[in-house]
């Protein structure tokens, strides 16, 4: 079990957020699966700033940056509809089921914490009241295989 207060909050970031949303998308092909997309827009970002993770929705997602969008960055959760949990009458084989960290961070729905690395030191940083967009229908499509 993670201790909430070792992830520290910092209030004033060596960056600013100019744009914060989310938005749902489901595919129309059977195993496409459903999800959230995360999308981070910086301006005025340190050079010295690497944006790591995201935090939402209690997962812990890669914030994946795009080479001609150098300050837009996108985390994407997707809804799991398997679950690698082994339920057995054999306890042996229960036992094999891991248990996850839990949360570090308690968030609304519309909160996400940004984890960067700044001066040789990693960061937290809060963003509330981020919108959400429109759903995206992917009806012929996978949208896990366009990454």
């Amino acid at each position: 079990m993670k201790n909430t207060n070792s992830k520290k909050l910092v209030q004033d970031p060596p960056f600013r957020v100019i744009e914060a949303f989310y938005q749902n998308w489901v595919a129309g092909v059977e195993e496409g699966g459903s999800g959230v997309n995360i999308h981070l827009t910086f301006s005025e970002k340190d050079a010295d700033v690497l944006i790591q993770n995201i935090y939402f929705r209690n997962a812990i997602l890669e914030a994946k940056g795009n080479i001609n969008a150098p300050n837009k960055f996108v985390g994407y959760l997707t809804n799991n509809t398997k679950r690698d949990v082994i339920i057995d009458a054999d306890p042996m084989k229960e036992a094999k089921n891991t248990i996850s960290d839990e949360f570090p961070f308690q968030l609304k729905d519309n909160e996400a914490v940004v984890e960067y690395w700044y001066g040789g030191k990693k960061n937290y940083y809060k963003i509330g009241n981020i919108s959400q967009r429109d759903m995206i229908p992917y009806p012929q499509a996978n949208p896990n295989q366009h990454e």
